[in-house]
């Protein structure tokens, strides 16, 4: 289903016009932001976009992302994690920023310039946005540098003999 590249610049309001469906894949090395953000670039995207015009003959795409065991650093032991990112976009193309402010809050803005849509930086930032906010691994044993807490001495309480002088009164 996923096995050809997508083009890398397309007009969305002609495959609006004509409800047009592409299904593809983006190599994952072409994708810089998201790969900042990896381990490693090595992988592809998998892609299904939906071009159509609501009822209000705006121009939307509606899409799911999706790439499986990406490599992504745990936040505990900060070793490799290969996890699954997948997600969906509800966006609406706009030419101007007035545009942006009168869409419905059911789509995303997404600026249009030069009448021609960037596939891989339209997928590179939706990827960076489904990236977990927290990568980790549900068993990976944490190793502090403060020590266990059976070493940790009890401190003597200053205010110890503070009840015996006020009894003494």
């Amino acid at each position: 289903m996923f096995d050809t590249e997508l083009p890398r610049f397309l007009d969305p309001r002609k495959l609006c016009d004509g409800q047009q469906t592409i299904t593809g894949n983006v190599e994952l090395s072409t994708l810089t932001g998201f790969c900042s953000y990896l381990l490693s670039d090595q992988g592809q995207v998998n892609v299904e976009l939906h071009f159509s015009r609501d009822n209000a003959h705006r121009p939307i795409i509606k899409g799911h992302t999706a790439i499986k065991n990406v490599q992504i650093s745990c936040q505990r032991c900060l070793d490799a994690i290969g996890i699954d990112i997948i997600g969906d976009m509800n966006l609406g193309i706009v030419l101007n920023e007035e545009q942006a402010e009168k869409l419905p809050h059911e789509y995303d803005p997404w600026l249009l310039e030069d009448k021609k849509l960037d596939m891989r930086e339209l997928i590179d930032h939706e990827m960076i946005l489904n990236i977990p906010i927290v990568a980790y691994h549900s068993d990976c044993a944490v190793i502090t540098e403060y020590g266990d807490k059976e070493t940790a001495q009890e401190k003597p309480n200053p205010f110890e003999g503070l009840q015996a002088l006020l009894q003494k009164d």
